[in-house]
């Protein structure tokens, strides 16, 4: 992983939380909830660029003016963007940011009650779906692999407040295969996710763009001999 790329600790994803919660803001996503968003934008095919994703974490009209006056924040949220690329390009690594819920005693739930802990993630992740191009969400193979991520992007109907989205939602709920507790439901969902880079972005082989050299063609060099007597010899 390149340094552009480096990984982003708990502590920082604590920081971005904190920050983000000092803003005092409706609009401004939290944790779990933009990294569901902007790794639904790492798979989109249109390539959205960082200035034009980022904008709808804190609007949810994208207005660059809602950005925050905080450079710091700003900048970690940059860090996650280049780790989830990097991750998806890799083809392993993926780590959702989820806040696991937690019992009377502090203890984490990680048994299938617990599996609500996704919901801001998955919802997130939903919301940056919208801004895929309509041909890509009408896809069949998309909704398919999508169904995972959809069955977690809230705990009831009554969450969503658009109608489309409760069907989505429940349609999801019906089709996803059932977890039997955190781990199990997250491991569903980053399944997807990798599901659906190969779908949406594949990963392209790298090819030269210079001509591949015969070795009786005349030398790139310009010393006038046959490559396999001149640089050849060297290669």
């Amino acid at each position: 992983m390149t340094e552009d790329a480096k990984l982003i600790d708990s502590a920082e994803i604590e920081e971005l939380q904190n920050r983000i919660e000092a803003l005092e803001s409706d609009d401004a996503m939290d944790a779990g909830v933009l990294d569901g968003y902007i790794t639904a934008c790492a798979l989109n095919p249109a390539a959205p660029s960082e200035e034009d994703v980022i904008p709808f974490i804190f609007s949810a009209s994208g207005d660059p003016e809602a950005l925050p006056d905080d450079e710091r924040l700003l900048e970690l949220i940059r860090m996650r963007m280049r780790e989830i690329r990097a991750a998806l390009n890799a083809g392993g690594g993926l780590d959702p940011v989820i806040f696991p819920l937690a019992d009377d005693e502090g203890n984490e739930i990680l048994d299938e009650e617990g599996i609500e802990a996704i919901v801001p993630w998955a919802a997130g992740f939903m919301m940056g779906t919208e801004q895929w191009p309509d041909a890509v969400i009408e896809s069949e193979d998309v909704r398919s692999a999508v169904i995972p991520i959809a069955a977690r992007m809230a705990s009831s109907p009554d969450e969503l407040e658009d109608e489309a989205a409760r069907a989505v939602y429940a349609a999801a709920v019906e089709a996803c295969p059932k977890a039997k507790d955190l781990a199990e439901a997250l491991y569903q969902v980053v399944e997807s996710v990798f599901t659906l880079k190969k779908l949406l972005v594949p990963n392209r082989p790298v090819r030269n763009a210079e001509p591949r050299v015969g070795r009786n063609d005349p030398c790139p060099c310009g010393s006038g001999k046959k490559y396999k007597q001149c640089c050849g010899k060297k290669a």
